[in-house]
C-alpha cells in the first residue's frame, strides 16, 4: 500500500488518531506495519506522543492564575497618552482601550456621564485604533465584497464608505463594519474588534476554497493604521482647523464621503461616519504618525472644549446602533432591524438560510428600547424580560437586557433590549427581572432610537 511512513499508517488508517495520539493505541499497529517492512519498530519509527500521554507541566496550569495571562496585550499606538490622561484602561479582546477618564475623584458613573455630555453639547475624541482593519483589491474586489456582505458595494462610487452587515453561512449575522472605496479596485474595510482575525480568516477561506476564480487579495492592516474617532457638534470645527487641505464643507464633504490629506506632514484618510449619532468622523493614519496626530487634534480642540472619552460613554445605544452584546451569534439581520439592507438583486454568504423556518418564525427577539418606569431607577443588563415579576410563578420569559447606560441628553438610563415581538410592542409595561439580586424593575417598550431618529444630526 505505500505505507513507508508511520506518519501514512496514521493518516490513512487513523491508527494513532486517539486521544493519547498513539502511545498506547497504536503500538500494535506499529509494530505490524515495521514488520511488514522486515524491520524493527524502532526503525520504522512512532507517531508523535501528545498530552495526556505527556505530562502537563504545573506550569501550564497555574499560569492564567499568576499575573496577567499568556495571551498578549495589544496597545494602541496613543497608549501612554490616555495613562498620561488617568485613563482607566479595559480589555477588549486582546486590546487595551481606555474605559473612562475620571477627573477630580469622579468615580466611572460620573466620568463617563460627563464625556458623554460633552459630545452631545460640544466635541469629544475617542482612540478606536482597535477596530479590525482590512486592506481588500484587486479587480473583482467590488464582486467579493458583494458576496461576503449582504448589501451591495460594487456600485459604491470612490470616495464614499457604506455600512455593511455579513453573515454567518447559517443566516445569523456574523459581523459589521464600515467599507470604503479609496481608489480603483481599492477598498479600506473595517470590522468590529472582536471579529477582525474571524473575518479575515472566513474571507481568506472563501478566496482559497469557493471562489478561487476572484481576483482579490487580503491584507489585514489592523495594526499599520490608528483610528481616532471626533465627534460632536463642533467636530467639524475641530478638523477643519486642523487639515486644511480638507475641504469639510457639508457640500464637499457629504455624510459617508471619505477624503484623504495631510496633517503635518502625516498622511490621513478621513471618514465621515458616526458611531454615536452626532456629526462624526473617523480619522486614519499609519501608526507611527498616530500618537503625533492625535496631539495635534488635541490641541486643536482645546478651543472647543474638547474631551476624551472612553467605552463607557456608549452614545451608541442612544441612538440604537448594535454591537458586540446584540452581534452575539444568534441574531438575524430581522431581529435587528436591519432586514431592508439585504439586497435582493445577489447572492451572498448566509442568503439561503436566512429563510429557515426558526430564523423567520414571529415570535423572535426583536430589538427595542427600554426607559425605567421610574426614571431615576438603573436597568440592569443581562436581565430577564416577563410580563410578570419574577415572584410570579411559572411565567413566561419574552427576552432580555443586552446593554444600558445614562443618556445625558434624555437625563435617565436606557436600554436596548432583544424582545418576542419586538416593536409592535412599544408602550407595553413589562419587568426586568434579575433573579441574583431578587429584582423586578418595571420598564417602558420604546422605540430603540433614542436620540435623533431621523439623523438630521448626521447631516448637519
Amino acid at each position: 500500500e505505500g505505507y513507508v511512513s508511520v506518519e501514512h499508517l496514521k493518516r490513512y488508517t487513523m491508527l494513532g488518531m486517539a486521544t493519547d495520539q498513539g502511545k498506547t493505541s497504536n503500538v500494535a499497529g506499529l509494530a505490524r506495519m515495521a514488520e511488514a517492512r522486515d524491520l524493527a519498530v524502532a526503525e520504522a519509527g512512532v507517531t508523535t506522543f501528545r498530552p495526556p500521554y505527556t505530562p502537563v507541566a504545573i506550569g501550564a496550569v497555574a499560569g492564567p492564575e499568576v499575573g496577567r495571562p499568556f495571551a498578549p496585550e495589544r496597545l494602541s499606538p496613543l497608549h501612554d497618552w490616555h495613562l498620561r490622561q488617568g485613563g482607566v484602561m479595559v480589555e477588549a479582546g486582546l486590546w487595551l482601550r481606555p474605559r473612562y477618564y475620571p477627573r477630580d475623584g469622579e468615580d466611572i458613573h460620573a466620568a463617563y456621564r460627563r464625556e458623554a455630555g460633552a459630545v452631545r453639547r460640544k466635541v469629544g475624541m475617542v482612540d478606536v485604533t482597535s477596530l479590525g482593519k482590512i486592506d481588500v483589491q484587486g479587480p473583482d474586489a467590488g464582486e467579493f465584497l458583494d458576496r461576503v456582505y449582504v448589501n451591495t458595494f460594487s456600485t459604491l462610487p470612490i470616495g464614499r464608505a457604506r455600512y455593511g452587515v455579513m453573515l454567518r453561512d447559517d443566516g445569523f449575522v456574523f459581523d459589521d463594519g464600515t467599507t470604503s472605496h479609496v481608489g480603483e479596485n481599492h477598498y479600506f474595510m473595517t470590522t468590529t474588534t472582536a471579529e477582525a482575525g474571524p473575518v479575515l480568516a472566513q474571507m481568506e477561506f472563501l478566496l482559497a476554497t469557493a471562489w478561487t476564480d476572484l481576483r482579490v487579495h487580503l491584507t489585514s492592516v489592523s495594526d499599520q493604521w490608528a483610528g481616532i474617532a471626533v465627534a460632536g457638534p463642533d467636530s467639524r470645527a475641530l478638523l477643519a482647523g486642523a487639515i486644511p487641505d480638507i475641504d469639510f464643507s457639508n457640500e464637499a464633504f457629504p455624510f459617508m464621503g471619505v477624503r484623504e490629506g495631510v496633517l503635518d506632514g502625516a498622511p490621513v484618510r478621513v471618514l465621515r461616519i458616526s458611531f454615536s449619532g452626532e456629526l462624526a468622523y473617523e480619522v486614519y493614519t499609519p501608526s507611527d504618525f498616530g500618537l503625533a496626530v492625535w496631539e495635534r487634534l488635541w490641541t486643536a480642540g482645546k478651543a472647543l472644549d474638547c474631551v476624551a472619552y472612553g467605552t463607557e460613554a456608549a452614545l451608541r445605544i442612544e441612538k440604537g446602533h448594535v454591537a458586540g452584546p446584540e452581534l452575539d451569534g444568534r441574531t438575524t439581520l430581522a431581529d435587528l432591524g436591519l432586514a431592508r439592507m439585504a439586497s435582493k438583486k445577489k447572492s451572498f454568504v448566509g442568503q439561503v438560510l436566512t429563510t429557515r423556518p426558526a430564523l423567520v418564525a414571529e415570535d423572535r427577539p426583536r430589538l427595542v428600547g427600554l426607559f425605567p418606569v421610574d426614571r431615576s431607577r438603573n436597568i440592569r443588563a443581562g436581565a430577564l424580560l416577563r410580563r410578570d415579576p419574577l415572584l410570579v410563578p411559572d411565567g413566561e420569559t419574552l427576552g432580555h437586557v443586552t446593554s444600558v447606560s445614562h443618556s445625558p441628553e434624555l437625563g435617565h438610563y436606557i436600554g436596548l433590549a432583544l424582545v418576542t415581538g419586538g416593536t409592535d410592542r412599544i408602550g407595553e409595561t413589562l419587568y426586568a427581572c434579575y433573579p441574583l439580586k431578587d429584582e423586578n424593575l418595571a420598564v417602558e417598550v420604546v422605540s430603540p432610537h433614542f436620540v435623533d431618529p431621523k439623523g438630521e444630526r448626521l447631516h448637519a
